[in-house]
């Protein structure tokens, strides 16, 4: 995991309860390899704010990165407070899915995967944003292409028992 030595102050909001929850379910997914947490976790997770639905998109925009991808985006762990700009990013296109600007979420996910896999990648991507928006979790367009590795997200444990972002 990328640990930051930029000390620069942030002026950016806090990130809200639906980008912590897509990230942490991100992070989650990409890292299935380990222990913690489970499959069974993540789903109970997604269950309880009523996006089960959404875990398969989220396995498949995981897979069309582990299969498509010409470059490497850095993913942290679950419980890590920090963002990479590869998560900035994909939270970027999942927000614009979000608002039907598909042209702006082909573009992020351009930037680590051939046309065709940015392509396949829409499917599940707009899958994904309209769950999320019909539970109410809507993610904010920020308008910024690039952010601070150093940017935090405080972390507890939902009462589901699962660790996530808070």
């Amino acid at each position: 995991m990328h640990q930051s030595t930029y000390g620069k102050s942030l002026d950016l909001p806090p990130l809200c309860a639906a980008e912590r929850l897509f990230i942490w379910g991100f992070r989650a997914k990409a890292r299935s390899g380990s222990a913690v947490p489970t499959a069974a976790d993540i789903q109970q997770v997604y269950d309880h704010f009523r996006v089960g639905d959404a875990v398969p998109s989220l396995e498949s925009i995981i897979e069309i990165f582990a299969c498509t991808a010409h470059t490497a985006i850095e993913v942290h762990c679950p419980t890590c407070p920090k963002m990479s700009d590869s998560e900035h990013g994909i939270l970027r296109a999942i927000a614009a899915a979000q608002q039907e600007r598909i042209d702006v979420a082909r573009e992020q996910f351009e930037s680590w995967l051939p046309p065709v896999g940015a392509d396949w990648a829409l499917a599940p991507v707009r899958g994904l944003a309209t769950i999320f928006r019909m539970a109410g979790l809507i993610l904010p367009d920020r308008h910024v292409r690039s952010f601070d590795h150093d940017r935090t997200m405080a972390m507890k444990s939902w009462l589901v028992g699962s660790p996530t972002l808070h």
